[in-house]
């Protein structure tokens, strides 16, 4: 259990400084670590309907007091009385049992971790604390995701590989036509804790990795039918056995056509394209876009084009990824898109829409770019909805995207699908396993 005393050092520097203040009535910058307690009380802000004031009565939690005794070593003691005062706003992430909450929903004693947002600690007094919320979650999430050692048996998985969704990673969708077929990329979740072992549903393609290499990615194929989708099959392509990564980024409506993001070992990421004659046809063996240049990936045309690319490099010195665009009649070509979606952040993820749309991540949030300006997508709900790698359908009425379950080293990444209206409102998520147009 070497994360526990990292965990509880955090508790002592927010906590063990209290006594120390000069002067109660001003407010006085604390270190930014993870507040623990039991929530007393959560309501919406009198003087802003967004906002929602949430009291904590501050503490150790239960289960690493218990550790901490298990192991003989002392629990730290809060200040006697210490409440923490914690702003919750519409960009906050709020998460109880592995899914997107409403602050009300939450019962009161329920034992939750604040993170806060940097730089918004403060000490009023002696006994009260005040920050604002990156993210507010129960403590059994935090646990499984930060804590595997502390995690209970209490998760049901699901490892079918007759469905689409495991307790590994699915990501990257790919929905051909109305949605009624869906590409996917799959790989195994490593282990984290001693004696655990991979996890994901077992599918053609997808080994169990060497003891130094790290996980195989495959693309899979699933239609949807009158009871539901077809099981998952894998998406061959001639000569690639070796490679790390084989991922569909792009297909086209009749699935003749599509390209492939592949990684192999000591080598850069390079887009290909693969055609064949149809749908139920071998795949042809990928063609190197070697006008992409050395370090490419996640390939996708834009709409109405069969030249013009997207893509995703670190290309040029980079310490993060950006979106590039290969034109055939810029001499210059490719080039980082304009600045406005090429920023000091990660971009990553591009997928285009009917409409000319081009959605895309900026480090965790889902963005789009439509009539020359970037917008956020959200979910429903006061707070914000943490999803990723959103793809619409070809009409524009669907998008699949990524949500996670909070899980140690890797995040469990699951499919989920919505309907998204003209005005870019997006209606309440499925998971894509539940989905039925």
């Amino acid at each position: 259990m070497r994360r526990i005393p990292i965990i509880m050092l955090a508790i002592v520097l927010v906590f063990g400084t209290a006594c120390d203040l000069v002067d109660p009535a001003r407010p006085t910058v604390q270190p930014d670590t993870n507040v623990f307690g039991n929530l007393l009380e959560a309501e919406r802000s009198p003087d802003d309907p967004s906002q929602w004031i949430v009291r904590i009565k501050a503490g150790a939690p239960r289960a690493l007091r218990a550790a901490e005794e298990g192991m003989g070593r002392p629990t730290p003691t809060v200040e006697k009385g210490l409440t923490v005062t914690v702003s919750v706003g519409p960009d906050a992430i709020v998460v109880v049992g592995d899914r997107p909450a409403r602050l009300d929903e939450i019962d009161p004693g329920t034992e939750v971790v604040v993170i806060p947002v940097a730089g918004t600690t403060r000490m009023l007094g002696s006994a009260d604390l005040h920050l604002e919320a990156a993210t507010l979650m129960d403590f059994a999430t935090f646990r499984r995701w930060r804590l595997p050692n502390l995690a209970s048996s209490e998760v049901v998985v699901t490892d079918d590989p007759a469905m689409i969704n495991s307790d590994g990673v699915e990501n990257a969708p790919v929905p051909v036509g109305d949605g009624g077929v869906l590409y996917f990329t799959a790989h195994l979740r490593p282990p984290a804790i001693e004696g655990d072992g991979w996890h994901g549903a077992e599918r053609e393609g997808l080994v169990i990795p060497d003891k130094d290499a790290g996980p195989r990615e495959r693309s899979f194929r699933t239609e949807l039918a009158g009871d539901g989708w077809t099981q998952p099959g894998l998406v061959q392509f001639p000569g690639l056995d070796e490679a790390t990564r084989v991922r569909v980024t792009w297909v086209d409506d009749d699935e003749k056509a599509c390209l492939v993001s592949v990684v192999t070992p000591g080598e850069p990421p390079w887009v290909g394209r693969a055609t064949r004659s149809g749908p139920g046809a071998t795949w042809s063996t990928p063609e190197r876009l070697e006008f992409l240049g050395d370090d490419a990936q996640d390939g996708v045309y834009l709409t109405g084009s069969r030249t013009k690319i997207v893509f995703v490099s670190m290309r040029g010195n980079r310490d993060r990824s950006d979106l590039f665009l290969y034109d055939p009649k810029n001499e210059d070509s490719p080039m980082p898109l304009e600045p406005q979606i090429c920023t000091f952040g990660s971009e990553w993820s591009p997928r285009t829409g009917p409409q000319g749309e081009l959605f895309f991540c900026r480090e965790d949030r889902q963005l789009i770019f439509k009539d020359g300006q970037v917008r956020a997508l959200r979910l429903p709900g006061p707070h914000r909805v943490f999803f990723t790698q959103a793809a619409p359908t070809s009409d524009g009425r669907w998008v699949f995207f990524c949500m996670p379950k909070y899980r140690a080293l890797e995040l469990d990444q699951d499919i989920w699908v919505a309907q998204i209206g003209n005005d870019l409102a997006i209606g309440e998520p499925v998971p894509v396993d539940d989905w039925r147009p």
